[in-house]
Parts: structure tokens; C-alpha cells; sequence
């Protein structure tokens, strides 16, 4: 929460803010109009609310070493939460409540370990059921454990191709990345993830990674 509040809400909390007030605004200055008047105030302001909460279900968020997903997760459920409120608001300024579309297609990640990318997929479906389910928004459709496929199961920083070349990985178009890579000190790599991997590393990031810097510093 400390790195996902500041990094992906914080930015869109400003904008809700400017626009809640533009709205209440909006709404204040045609209550003394005719209805009709009054009625395309209304639309307008939902529109905007709407577009808004377009806004929020279209932010990509990456965790390029999501483990068993608990960045995701948080990051989700502050999306589904500001979403929400925005919906309430339109239902208080008359312009209609809408449902919510943010949804778990918003996340990527990429892991390593089979386990914990198995475990990412669960733990990010069953916290957005459970935030349908006590927010009133009932149940998705079937099936309802649905696979995400953004999250990869791969290595985010050395990849090798079909002759055995080492590259670096391209990582999907996020509009936030967040998460906390592994550690390894730099005289405990080799013994990590043996002389192979490590050389090939170095080889691919040479110059622009000191050999001594920490496993943490190829994701940076």
C-alpha cells in the first residue's frame, strides 16, 4: 500500500478531486435554471463522470516480479474502490449509477516461479469476486475463475533466443509499474543462480549494471 498509494492513486485522486469539485459546481449553478436546462447540466455531468471512470478502467499496471500477486491485488482493489466512488457520486448528482468495469485484465506481471505464478492468478481472481460480492455487484460470469493471461511466467530480465544468445525481455506497455524485486547480494549471485546465468547476465548488461550491484538492479 505504501508503494502503490503514492505511485498509481495518488495522480488519479488529484484529478477526482478537480473534477468532483467541477461537477458539484456545475450542478450548483443550474439549480435556479428551467428543467430542461437543468436536465442537460445532468447529462453533462454524467458524461464526464462516466468518461472518468473510462479513465480509471483503462490504466495498465505491471509487477515485473508480482511473486504471488499481492501488488496486483492492492492495485486492484484501489481501482475498484475509486471506481466505485465515482459511480456513487453520479447516482448523488441524478446523472445514473453504471457498472463497474474495472477488471483484472488492467494487470501485468511477470514471475518466475510456476507456484507463485499460479498462486497470482487466484489470489487476484478470488479478491475481485470477493470485491463484487461485498460491494453489491454480484457475481462475474461463468467461468468464474478466468485465467489472466498479462501475467507471464518467464524471466522479466534475461531471456535467451533460439541459437542460445542472451536478450532483455520486453516487459508489456504499463501505464504504472510497481512491486519489490528480489534481492541477491553481488557476492551471493553465483551461488544463487550458478556461473551460467550470472556470466550471461553481466554480458547483457555490461556498462550499464555494475557486475557488483545487487540481483534488485537489473529490474531498475
Amino acid at each position: 500500500l505504501l508503494i502503490v498509494e503514492p505511485v498509481l492513486m495518488a495522480p488519479l485522486r488529484r484529478e477526482w478531486e478537480a473534477l468532483k469539485a467541477e461537477c458539484a459546481a456545475m450542478k450548483a449553478e443550474a439549480a435556479g435554471e428551467s428543467e430542461k436546462k437543468r436536465a442537460v447540466v445532468t447529462r453533462r455531468i454524467g458524461e464526464k463522470l462516466r468518461a472518468f471512470a473510462d479513465r480509471i478502467a483503462a490504466v495498465r499496471v505491471l509487477d515485473p516480479a508480482c511473486g504471488s500477486g499481492n501488488f496486483l491485488y492492492i492495485a486492484l482493489q484501489l481501482l475498484l474502490d475509486l471506481q466505485h466512488e465515482v459511480i456513487a457520486f453520479s447516482d448523488e448528482m441524478g446523472a445514473g449509477r453504471f457498472f463497474i468495469s474495472v477488471s483484472p485484465a488492467q494487470l501485468y506481471g511477470i514471475e518466475i516461479n510456476e507456484y507463485a505464478h499460479e498462486l497470482a492468478q487466484v489470489t487476484i481472481q478470488i479478491g475481485y469476486i470477493q470485491w463484487l460480492v461485498n460491494n453489491g455487484y454480484g457475481l462475474p460470469a461463468d467461468p468464474i475463475l478466468k485465467r489472466i493471461d498479462n501475467l507471464q511466467q518467464r524471466d522479466a530480465i534475461l531471456a535467451f533466443d533460439a541459437d542460445g544468445k542472451p536478450y532483455e525481455p520486453e516487459w508489456p506497455q504499463a501505464d504504472v509499474i510497481v512491486g519489490n524485486p528480489p534481492f541477491l547480494g553481488g557476492n551471493r549471485i553465483r551461488a544463487g543462480l550458478g556461473n551460467a546465468y550470472v556470466d550471461a547476465l553481466f554480458k547483457l548488461y555490461e556498462r550499464r549494471v555494475a557486475a557488483s550491484a545487487d540481483l534488485v538492479c537489473y529490474w531498475f
